[in-house]
């Protein structure tokens, strides 16, 4: 059950509704009897009884409310976690209350063993409800997080307190609960920070009954430092107030963290209890300040320091990315602005440098033929290109097709650098065809701000543009025919293998013929693949690899627009993916992957070996059958292999039998 449901089961059902009522009138009335008895002071007979009465059932009642939301449903066991804990606090106070008949004995063994177990219980919730309530762990939100609970420890341990600033070697029997108090207030300082500091009412009352908690424990030691310590202080109805609001938490929606704090947002807690925790180490300086006390504050200034290194590495990776293009890695124009406005900023001592302005013929065609990611893929390898190109020059990305080069030297010396760029920016395949057109400056020679070179490059471009000859960016009527493999040799041709393989896992004729002409259509997508890429020998880097890998999505997006081809677009977008997951573009696995699909990976995998091509030789069909069913149950799914073999070797039989028959 998700955790919405979970609420609105917990909030709907009548029973809860009524508890929750009563829950939240009669705890808080007993909470204020019992800080009303504290302060009046000792009070013994009926009035102790009663105090004693209202303290183990507000821990009781706390444990009802926590057991109510461990029933609705998700992180039932921190809810029982937490119910367990507030029952053992319960029994320990009552066994003590019972045993004990002086009020100014601190607890027995077999309560503090009690208490030891609900503590252990209370931590337990505290880090399962965690996991809950953060869904993404960032670590420069658990440093604030970590900074406020160190700092908050450090108020605590020097300024709340002063008797309990040596808590390592005072404080008695009650200075271990403290600490333990003191880490849990940490912990959940970490969880508001991972939150954005937006905890939501149900962890807002966790942390408000963890720190009054840790004050109750605090007062608890200096009671007893100063041997004026009874049962019914003070410290009594701190410390259970901490256990009513729990129960309070437990009936409010515990939802996971919906966003996180940002950028701005996030530095002013930790510069301000930085500056808490110097202002504390400043006036203990003064006087004593106890060694606990000197390493929490310390650690929470050290990890100050470390947040703003942190924020100054941000910013300053912020400030690069404001001036790189995401897509290419190139600068973009406010950097070429930026570059520019330094070369040029004073122009009698400028080196002279040339400004060159493409803009790519033939894009905008291809990307809307064969779709952004195809697109995108093609700007990127293009983009590469150039900043080689011009290399030690700076290459930049203007925006869409647009790209921009800045080579130092003299029209003389730059002209072969800007053949290459152009040369870079020049691509072409089965369906299309992209050239550049430029526009150049020299500068200072012509322009001496970055304003007048920019619009001078802009207008020489277009005039550039409008004098080149118009290239072929319509796809050939022949290239689908063409993009079809060769069916002159049977064992070769995939289309009607790949139907006799759908027909021999049960599927219907038309079914299989489907299969059969996506079988045929599976590359049509590598018409956008530039042919240097297609017909490179040897491995493809990084980047022309993420080109080919587009050609199942240009596949389908070709496929889609013709009517009469439209129900093979699936099949095709799913020909590359593998069956353990492995493969492209969606990632699919096994039976999530259409059988046609599967299909046809099979056979133009067997297709694929049995050619030969730029990177390998090619493989007799037997030996390509045998690399099909090493990689069955991985790359390919296992029926489709063993159909696929059983097809294969009969169409095998019938050829040689046909081969043995005309030559006879």
């Amino acid at each position: 059950m998700d955790p919405a449901t979970a609420d609105l089961r917990l909030a709907a059902a009548p029973a809860v509704r009524r508890f929750a009522r009563a829950y939240r009138v009669g705890v808080p009335l007993a909470l204020t009897l019992l800080v009303l008895s504290a302060l009046l002071g000792p009070a013994g007979g009926a009035v102790g009884v009663l105090f004693d009465v209202l303290f183990i059932s507000v821990l009781v009642l706390a444990a009802a409310a926590t057991a109510l939301r461990a029933r609705a449903g998700p992180s039932a066991l921190a809810w029982w976690l937490a119910t367990a804990g507030l029952l053992l606090w319960a029994g320990a106070e009552l066994v003590y209350r019972v045993g004990e008949s002086d009020p100014t004995a601190y607890y027995p063994p077999a309560t503090q063993l009690l208490l030891a177990g609900a503590f252990a219980c209370a931590y337990g919730t505290l880090v399962l409800l965690a996991r809950e309530r953060i869904q993404r762990f960032d670590a420069v939100l658990a440093l604030d997080g970590a900074i406020a609970g160190l700092t908050a420890a450090a108020v605590v341990a020097v300024w709340l307190l002063p008797a309990v600033a040596d808590v390592g070697t005072g404080g008695g029997p009650a200075a271990a609960p403290l600490l333990a108090a003191l880490g849990g207030l940490w912990f959940v300082f970490v969880v508001l920070g991972l939150t954005g500091w937006r905890p939501g009412w149900a962890w807002g009352l966790i942390a408000l009954g963890i720190a009054l908690n840790v004050v109750g424990d605090a007062v608890l030691v200096q009671l007893i430092n100063d041997d004026e310590w009874r049962r019914g202080s003070i410290a009594d109805p701190l410390l259970v107030s901490g256990a009513a609001l729990l129960g309070m938490a437990a009936l409010l929606p515990l939802r996971p963290a919906e966003g996180l704090a940002q950028g701005p947002r996030r530095l002013p807690i930790p510069l301000g209890c930085g500056a808490v925790a110097l202002v504390v180490l400043l006036v203990a300086a003064l006087g004593e300040l106890g060694l606990a006390a000197t390493i929490i504050t310390g650690t929470a200034l050290a990890l100050t320091l470390a947040r703003m290194t942190v924020a100054l590495e941000v910013l300053e990776r912020t400030r690069s990315e404001a001036r790189t293009d995401p897509l290419t890695k190139l600068g973009n124009r406010r950097r070429l602005l930026d570059d520019l406005e330094l070369r040029l900023d004073d122009p009698q001592d400028v080196t002279p440098f040339t400004l060159a302005l493409f803009d790519l013929d033939g894009f905008k065609a291809y990307n809307d033929r064969f779709g952004h990611l195809g697109g995108d893929a093609l700007l990127e390898r293009l983009a590469g290109r150039l900043a080689e190109a011009v290399s030690p020059g700076r290459a930049f990305r203007m925006g869409g097709d647009e790209f921009c080069a800045v080579v130092d030297g003299d029209a003389a010396d730059v002209r072969p650098v800007l053949a290459r760029a152009r040369a870079a920016l020049t691509e072409r395949g089965d369906g299309f065809l992209i050239t550049a057109s430029c526009g150049l400056v020299h500068c200072p020679e012509e322009a001496r701000t970055p304003t007048t070179a920019l619009q001078l490059a802009d207008t020489r471009m277009y005039a550039d543009k409008e004098t080149a000859d118009r290239p072929v960016t319509s796809l050939p009527p022949g290239a689908v025919a063409r993009r079809r493999p060769a069916v002159a040799d049977p064992l070769r041709d995939v289309g009607p293998i790949a139907a006799e393989v759908a027909r021999r896992l049960g599927l219907e004729r038309d079914e299989s013929r489907r299969i059969a002409r996506a079988a045929e259509l599976r590359d049509i997508g590598k018409i956008a693949v530039p042919e240097e890429i297609l017909h490179k020998p040897g491995r493809l880097d990084d980047d022309e690899m993420h080109l080919v890998r587009q050609h199942a999505i240009i596949g389908e997006r070709i496929l889609r627009v013709a009517p009469a081809l439209s129900d093979l677009a699936p099949l095709v977008r799913a020909s590359h993916e593998r069956f353990d997951g492995g493969g492209y573009p969606d990632g699919l696995r096994g039976e999530e992957i259409p059988l046609g699909g599967r299909i046809v990976a099979v056979c133009d995998a067997y297709h694929a070996m049995v050619h030969r091509a730029a990177h390998h030789e090619a493989r007799a069909p037997l030996e390509a059958l045998r690399e099909l069913r090493a990689g069955a149950g991985t790359q390919f799914d296992p029926r489709v292999v063993s159909a696929f073999g059983v097809a294969l070797r009969e169409r095998m039989a019938v050829e040689a039998a046909l081969s043995g028959h005309a030559s006879r």
